[in-house]
């Protein structure tokens, strides 16, 4: 399958800790520079980038002389090298007389529905003016995991965010193949692939343990494809290391893996719930609830609802799953968790008389819910 680039107005380049660090985890001033001056090349042809770099807690470790994997040590090191990663690109970025600004967000920046509308408007404003925006995860005050998952995840975001056109990865890999190259080398092709065959490539890389200096791994380089596949949004994944890299997929070059938007595209909004949100509560709904969703795309009303886990309160996400544990749907509640446990099981009907007062969009308005199918 030949790969079709849209027109190219603005894209969206995340890099990897391994594509910027050598491996003791000092960064390399020559791979930036050649990132660098292939941006300054891309921006030179009229098309805007945002860059999502990662680097900040592997610089850090480095300079402070620690590898400990605790929270606080990764804060640490994130606050001690990210401006050394900044001043890093601003160096070269100012020999092509181009502005960088520095976005730094959390999981919650974009969690809440004001904040990601923030997060978006400011990107937009940076745009507008020729800078380039370089976004990087908020290390030094992130607790969960100190990650998204990984900052694929945060570039698959950003792409939603900006309406981009394309969305690069470069990474320490060529692509991925059909096979385990390991296994077959000769299999190991990086050509097109579909939305389907991203999904059976988990299946082949079920577990992958990072390296030392990058927080991802196959799973992530697969999760944030089919993410921005769902945007509407093709994916490259390529190697950094190759040269020109950018320039060759600006080109449409056949290099690296090419990941095709999903024929059916969710809305901002449908988008926003799917992956912006982080829901940690769960509806336990009954079958008959799910199907209606499912076939449907009905609400959630009380009636279908078992029992409630977590803890949650009124537009929080949660996600929507059968007693089998298959997820359904996630979306925002229209009600406190005290107050559905009240409800939960009754006819809508009966709300008003139990809790005194009535939403009428039901428990989870269908314009609030993204079925799993969907995404």
């Amino acid at each position: 399958m030949k790969r079709q680039l849209p027109k190219l107005n603005r894209i969206v380049v995340k890099i990897g800790s391994s594509s910027l660090c050598k491996n003791n985890g000092e960064i390399d001033p020559n791979r930036i520079q050649s990132i660098v001056n292939q941006i300054s090349s891309i921006r030179n042809r009229g098309i805007q980038v945002v860059l999502v770099s990662s680097g900040a807690v592997a610089a850090g470790q480095h300079l402070l002389y620690a590898n400990g994997t605790s929270i606080e040590n990764k804060q640490a090191a994130a606050a001690i090298g990210q401006p050394v990663l900044l001043s890093t690109f601003q160096n070269y970025f100012e020999t092509h007389n181009l502005t960088i600004a520095q976005i730094l967000l959390t999981h919650d920046d974009l969690h809440d529905r004001a904040r990601y509308l923030s997060a978006r408007n400011t990107l937009g404003i940076l745009l507008d003016h020729n800078i380039i925006p370089i976004v990087n995860e908020n290390d030094t005050v992130s607790t969960e995991e100190i990650q998204f998952s990984d900052n694929d995840f945060l570039g698959a975001l950003c792409t939603n965010m900006v309406n981009a056109d394309l969305f690069i990865i470069l990474s320490n890999i060529d692509g991925i193949g059909e096979q385990d190259p390991t296994i077959n080398p000769e299999t190991n092709i990086y050509n097109t692939l579909i939305i389907d065959e991203v999904e059976q490539l988990k299946k082949i890389f079920p577990k992958n343990k990072p390296n030392q200096l990058s927080r991802g791994g196959i799973f992530t380089k697969l999760e944030a494809p089919v993410m921005a596949a769902q945007y509407g949004i093709p994916t490259i994944i390529a190697n950094s290391q190759t040269p020109s890299i950018l320039l060759k997929i600006i080109n449409n070059e056949n290099v690296g893996t090419y990941v095709q938007p999903t024929e059916t595209k969710l809305n901002s909004r449908k988008a926003y719930i799917a992956h912006a949100i982080k829901p940690k509560s769960f509806l336990i709904i009954d079958h008959g609830a799910a199907q209606a969703i499912k076939t449907n795309k009905a609400s959630l009303l009380p009636s279908g609802i078992i029992k409630t886990e977590g803890s949650f309160s009124r537009g929080d996400g949660v996600i929507c799953i059968q007693e089998n544990r298959e997820e359904v749907a996630r979306g925002i509640v229209e009600y406190d968790q005290d107050e559905i446990n009240l409800i939960l099981g009754k006819q809508s009907s009966d709300i008003e008389s139990i809790l005194g007062f009535k939403h009428h969009r039901g428990i989870i308005h269908r314009d609030n819910m993204v079925i799993i199918k969907e995404y």
